[in-house]
């Protein structure tokens, strides 16, 4: 099911989406769907708690007063 939405953007914005598209509306809308689509994807939960499990274990990997865990970014 489709949903409208109606947004202002800047006209800054605008006029690049314009010349990217070469003023074709259709691919406008097209574009800011793809943009949209593409963000929400790469912000969903699941992701982002893989990546801070994965920081946290990288980092508990080290042991504490090695130099190895100081390039980690912990204790030096």
């Amino acid at each position: 099911m489709r949903q409208k939405l109606n947004i202002e953007i800047e006209d800054e914005i605008f006029q690049k989406l314009h010349t990217l598209c070469k003023g074709d509306d259709e691919a406008i809308k097209e574009y800011i769907i793809q943009a949209i689509k593409h963000h929400v994807s790469q912000d969903s939960p699941s992701d982002s708690s893989k990546d801070k499990e994965s920081l946290e274990d990288y980092l508990n990997k080290g042991q504490s007063g090695s130099r190895n865990y100081g390039v980690k970014g912990q204790g030096w």
